[in-house]
């Protein structure tokens, strides 16, 4: 649980993607890497250039080695693909960083304490502090525990954990700062009324036509021949479309999957029912419940909304007190569920504490008797008269700064995320104004809390408690093997005859998928997930080449064959490409052959029995919605259908459409009724389906004016 013990800072990505490539890594550490590409003046040092700026490679480590860690204190897997991803993604941290450095700073944009007193505040935290402080195995928010984790980090020595605290803070600062850049481009948005007007003649302006459609299908594509100089004259008049910035590889591929077998699957079910029966008469259910489950839950109450969403909500409902249900499918595990007690629970609870704490962060603050000999003194001076706000600045061991009345208003949905002894007392039937010392061990902290309930809500919630034995399917030997040698046979076929790789794959029942692609700076493999070895060996090969077993996570063995090359410059149409180019032109000559065999028809009728069709009407088609009935989407048939010079009654030109040739003839264009405007309204409407979005347009408009070089492939690869 390393980090996620200590501060629990389980932070999620902030929606909104300009916010996420915002945020820089959270702990700074001395970071390996692997091996160096170098110059002639010796190894470089630079991983990207954003306009001549450079990012080193000291500096991306740490913060890769920094994500690592937060991931791992996440309790998140850190298998290859999660890597590949946090890399990318810190790259475009520190380029997002880069470029918004100095608008920030030109436009003043800053944090100030008090904001950051009220981001770290539990009883309205910050999405990250409430992602940091979220039980990874129920996704509660564990309120009571912020305040004293935050305490123990501003207190502590430990240079390592300091450093931990002093990034996770300068994150949140940077996470608001680009949340205010954000609003500022956002609230900069202003929708003019000539745009307006043109938005309201779309949806107001309607009309009624009448149309035939000749679709592609009526000439054969055998009757149609692609040759290579069409497709290069295709892309050389579509140059923007087919310029290559970046090297890419494409490849085929054969995925053997390693699923669990029934076998798995029974082994881990046998193991369960095992326990079952055990479980039903444990004397201590949190302790067998530790020493069981692979997968730690807390023992704890569950609302009836909760359990809706859960595995086997009907047979937990339903099932008797000390009742234990399953084994049943949890995600890819098994578990079973020991119903404890049913009761009505007050829906919220309004507390103030004071922490004595023995514990914190791993490190020994005072022994048992130390703490209970504060808390007796503590005690003493209330007796006496001394206000509790008193009590709390003197004795507290949980975080004053940021809660100083050391009041939580705590909802039952999220009893799962307290320590045990704190929520029973909560929630128990004891009143508004019940007071009572608690002795509280947990992975985080340790120590006597002194509770007082100040207000129960009035609205009662049925609850169950419920204690969870989860364990993992997991693949044996055997499975894999079995996997293993399927794919090795397939290997060694194919390696001296990679041109028959299609065909010797769907003779061993395979599917032959692509990716397409592949950065030669990523490990992502489209479809795949990451491999690095793969992606090398792709910019490795020979074109045509058929590669050798790649196993890709714990889950999934490949092997391919490379289907394209693609360097700087115009893009040589080859494999899927090519084959999309092919239809696209087929699609171009097919159009031309059917407007030239119809160009000399008067009539909409005559067109549609010349072809062995009918003639088709559509309603009520308005600029705004692109659907038109009996034709789907069609934008040229619309814009026929609006356009002033295309005067009613008249049989349009051919139009090559998306999926076939239309003949069109406006019956009548009209104002639809009770179309009344309200510029108001319709001015908030048009900024609102934009200022979502806003912000991250203009931000990657910023990034694309820049040159950027990533260069990692020279250190990695």
């Amino acid at each position: 649980m390393a980090i996620i013990q200590k501060i629990r800072d389980k932070y999620a990505k902030v929606a909104g993607g300009v916010i996420v490539l915002a945020l820089v890594g959270f702990v700074l550490m001395d970071a390996t890497s692997g091996g160096r590409g170098g110059g002639f003046f010796g190894p470089s040092t630079t991983v990207a250039k954003i306009d001549g700026s450079k990012i080193d490679v000291t500096d991306y480590d740490r913060a890769v080695t920094a994500q690592e860690e937060q991931m791992r204190a996440q309790n998140r897997p850190m298998d290859e693909n999660a890597t590949a991803q946090l890399r990318d993604q810190v790259l475009n941290q520190m380029v997002m960083e880069k470029l918004t450095a100095g608008i920030n700073e030109k436009l003043g944009i800053s944090v100030s304490d008090a904001e950051l007193k009220e981001m770290l505040n539990p009883a309205n935290p910050d999405p990250m502090v409430r992602q940091a402080f979220t039980n990874p195995q129920t996704g509660e928010f564990m309120a009571d525990q912020v305040a004293s984790t935050i305490a123990q980090f501003e207190k502590t020595k430990d240079p390592k954990m300091k450093a931990q605290w002093d990034n996770f803070r300068s994150s949140l600062i940077a996470s608001k700062i680009q949340a205010k850049l954000n609003g500022l481009l956002s609230g900069s948005l202003y929708t003019p009324k000539f745009v307006l007007d043109d938005l309201h003649d779309g949806r107001a302006n309607a009309a009624n036509i009448s149309f035939v459609n000749l679709p592609y299908t009526l000439i054969s594509d055998d009757k149609v021949k692609v040759t290579d100089d069409d497709i290069n004259k295709y892309v050389a008049a579509n140059k923007k479309m087919f310029e290559v910035k970046e090297p890419s590889r494409s490849i085929d591929y054969v995925a053997f999957d390693i699923k669990p077998s029934v076998e798995d699957s029974t082994r881990v079910r046998t193991q369960l029912e095992e326990l079952k029966e055990k479980m039903a008469t444990a004397a201590d259910i949190d302790n067998f419940v530790k020493i069981n489950s692979s997968v730690p839950v807390p023992v704890a109450y569950q609302s009836e909304e909760a359990i809706n969403q859960m595995p086997a909500a009907e047979m937990i409902k339903t099932a008797a007190i000390d009742a234990v249900v399953g084994p049943f499918t949890y995600g890819q595990d098994m578990a079973l569920a020991k119903i404890i007690d049913r009761a009505t629970l007050p829906d919220t609870v309004k507390v103030r504490h004071i922490l004595v704490a023995t514990k914190q962060g791993g490190r020994d603050l005072r022994t048992e008797a130390q703490a209970q000999a504060r808390v007796d003194s503590m005690l003493a001076l209330e007796k006496s008269g001394v206000p509790f706000d008193s009590l709390i600045k003197t004795f507290s061991d949980d975080n004053i700064a940021q809660n100083p009345s050391g009041e939580y208003e705590l909802p039952l949905s999220q009893r799962a995320g307290f320590t045990k002894e704190f929520g029973d007392f909560a929630f128990s039937g004891a009143g508004a104004g019940s007071t009572k010392v608690v002795k509280v061990e947990s992975s985080q902290y340790s120590g006597l809390h002194y509770i007082q309930i100040i207000k129960k809500s009035d609205k009662n919630v049925n609850s169950t408690k419920i204690a969870f034995i989860i364990k993992p399917v997991s693949i044996d030997n055997s499975t894999y093997n079995k996997a293993y040698a399927a794919a090795s046979a397939f290997a060694t076929k194919v390696a001296n005859a990679p041109a028959n790789f299609a065909k010797d794959a769907v003779a061993s029942g395979l599917v032959v998928q692509s990716a397409q692609s592949l950065n030669r700076n990523s490990s992502l493999v489209q479809g795949v997930g990451a491999s690095g070895e793969l992606v090398k060996w792709a910019y490795e090969a020979k074109m045509g080449a058929a590669s050798p077993i790649f196993n890709v996570g714990a889950n999934k063995i490949v092997v391919a064959k490379l289907s394209e090359i693609n360097e700087p410059g115009l893009l040589k149409p080859a494999g899927a490409m090519k084959t999309s180019i092919e239809n696209m032109i087929r699609q171009q000559k097919k159009a031309q052959l059917l407007i030239d065999a119809n160009k000399q028809k008067t009539s909409l009728a005559d067109i549609a029995s010349a072809n062995q069709v009918e003639v088709a009407t559509a309603d009520s088609i308005t600029f705004s919605a692109p659907m038109i009935q009996g034709l789907g989407n069609e934008p040229k048939v619309l814009g026929y259908t609006f356009y002033k010079g295309f005067k009613e009654g008249t049989v349009s030109p051919g139009i090559a459409g998306l999926g076939g040739v239309q003949f069109i003839t406006v019956n009548q264009r009209y104002a639809k009724p009770g179309m009344g405007r309200d510029l108001k309204m319709e001015r908030q409407m048009s900024e609102a389906m934009l200022k979502g979005r806003a912000a991250q347009m203009i931000l990657e408009g910023l990034r694309q004016s820049v040159q950027f070089e990533d260069l990692r492939y020279k250190m990695y690869r």
